[in-house]
């Protein structure tokens, strides 16, 4: 058993930056307090820019959540390019190793946090509504509201976000765990939580005035997103699969069709290049060279004399050595050589052969197209999704916010193929940095560095999880509520996810 080791404070931190009682939660976890007056720093760093009392101007999309209030008159706000990232020299806890994990194992992760997704998606579009101000045609009230001097009522808008990013993780690794234990990837199933991956998507979308800490999230579900088209792309097209054997089929009918071809336009000799040179049945055979184009022998007469012109000799040996003009009018084939029958490559060949060869086709099925097709929009939309991801999160960005998530996973002594060593709620074990998605693999590990990213983040927000959700009505208190107000029944809000996909999971098959 491995030892256990317990999580150092983190270096480099300047003691202004650390959290005081006092301390008002902003729209960053790294951004300063408040007021400086009970810093238990007596002597702040005097890099600093104070802010002006200033009318704040509007945003140009109007947001219905609290989570970042103007700064107050004489706050002192924190230059971005003065910030050191705090620098997380402390090591992981190293959990002892499961091993292999087991079918049923997987089946009850998927089935857990597949509850759990759906808890934390009906809370996070309950308190959506429930920011919305009371005149507007979706607001909705919530139940059982929290205190008003509570971080959830303050920042309710953002715990709302928190928590359909933390469904949309959760849902993600439900499926995920589904795939990994079988080693498939079942892409119908993924395709049930595109709607709900577009709506949290929305929710996060960057304004200007968006910090650096939360865009990290946008770039979280571009990253999910990809790597969901990174794995159907692998395993859709691996050894054995029904594109795979479709293809196969298909190039060996190309190729059978290429063959006859070549033989149907040159029947008297398949083998162009050299056959064609053989004399046809019937004709003059070539003559004989001359005795003067042969080496001169000790009999011979010279035919070389001092000051004298060169001799034709090696003129003629050049002609005899240069190509016959029977394969004057040859040409190479352009077809692939995998396509080629073996006597048909690397040879000279005839036009009218070749001609035929390049016209040959054989006919596609309807499914192979389609797949064809979603295999060429999936690259497209694999490179597109990790363009968007890489730009609001990578290893800076994870440095600067995240350090205690970054510690985590560049301290590692876990491997890529160790995606179900972690456990899923565990703040101090190791990590691993997704990597590349074009292995097909890796959406593991994207879940649990979100997880992690979003307990890290929502600390300075007292971000409870599955603690703090709204609870669900029971169906009969729904459908009475429903039938009574008329709002949120039978017609669909459009401040919540479409309908069809409140429960992101198909049922077992």
């Amino acid at each position: 058993m491995a030892p256990r080791y317990s999580l150092p404070s983190l270096l480099l931190v300047p003691c202004s930056l650390l959290p005081t009682q006092e301390m008002v939660p902003r729209g960053s976890p790294q951004e300063p307090p408040a007021s400086r007056s009970a810093s238990p720093n007596p002597n702040p760093p005097t890099k600093r820019k104070a802010v002006a009392t200033a009318a704040t101007e509007p945003n140009k999309r109007p947001r219905t959540d609290p989570d970042r209030p103007p700064a107050e008159e004489g706050e002192v706000q924190e230059d971005p390019s003065n910030i050191v990232a705090p620098i997380a020299s402390a090591v992981p806890v190293r959990r002892p190793r499961a091993g292999k994990i087991s079918i049923r194992q997987c089946e009850t992760l998927h089935n857990k946090y597949h509850s759990a997704g759906r808890m934390l998606k009906y809370s996070g579009d309950a308190r959506f509504w429930s920011t919305y101000p009371p005149s507007h045609k979706e607001y909705r009230a919530l139940a059982d509201p929290p205190p008003p001097n509570s971080s959830y009522y303050k920042h309710g808008g953002l715990i709302a976000r928190l928590e359909l990013l933390d469904a949309l993780v959760c849902f993600t690794y439900s499926i995920w765990n589904r795939d990994y234990c079988r080693r498939a990837c079942n892409s119908q199933t993924w395709y049930t939580i595109e709607a709900f991956l577009v709506w949290c998507k929305q929710k996060w979308q960057a304004e200007e005035s968006t910090p650096d800490s939360e865009k990290a999230f946008l770039g979280l579900i571009w990253m999910i997103e990809g790597f969901i088209h990174g794995r159907k792309l692998v395993y859709g097209t691996a050894k054995g699969s029904p594109v795979d054997r479709d293809l196969d089929k298909l190039i060996g009918a190309t190729r059978a069709g290429i063959s006859a071809a070549a033989t149907d336009a040159h029947p008297a000799g398949a083998i162009l290049g050299m056959g064609s040179l053989a004399p046809k049945a019937g004709t003059t055979p070539v003559m004989l060279p001359s005795p003067a184009s042969l080496a001169p022998s000790a009999n011979s007469t010279p035919t070389n004399r001092d000051g004298g012109t060169p001799s034709s000799t090696a003129g003629s040996a050049a002609s005899a050595a240069a190509p016959h003009p029977v394969t004057a009018g040859m040409v190479p084939s352009t077809l692939p050589s995998a396509l080629m029958p073996p006597e048909f490559k690397h040879v000279p060949l005839a036009p009218n052969v070749v001609a035929a060869m390049e016209n040959v086709t054989v006919p596609v099925g309807p499914r192979l197209l389609n797949e064809l097709k979603n295999e060429s929009l999936g690259i497209a939309n694999a490179a597109f999704c990790m363009n968007n991801s890489q730009t609001y999160l990578n290893l800076p960005i994870m440095a600067r916010f995240f350090p205690t998530t970054f510690a985590r996973m560049v301290s590692s002594t876990l491997s890529p193929n160790e995606e179900h060593e972690p456990d899923f709620e565990d703040e101090e074990g190791e990590l691993f940095w997704p990597g590349q998605s074009s292995t097909g693999e890796g959406l593991g590990w994207v879940c649990l560095m979100g997880k992690a990213m979003i307990k890290e983040f929502g600390k300075a927000y007292a971000y409870r999880g599955l603690d703090g959700v709204v609870p669900k009505p029971k169906p009969e208190e729904e459908a009475e509520a429903a039938a009574g107000s008329g709002v949120g029944g039978a017609h669909n809000l459009s401040g919540s996810t479409p309908l069809g996909h409140n429960s992101p999971l198909p049922l077992a098959r």
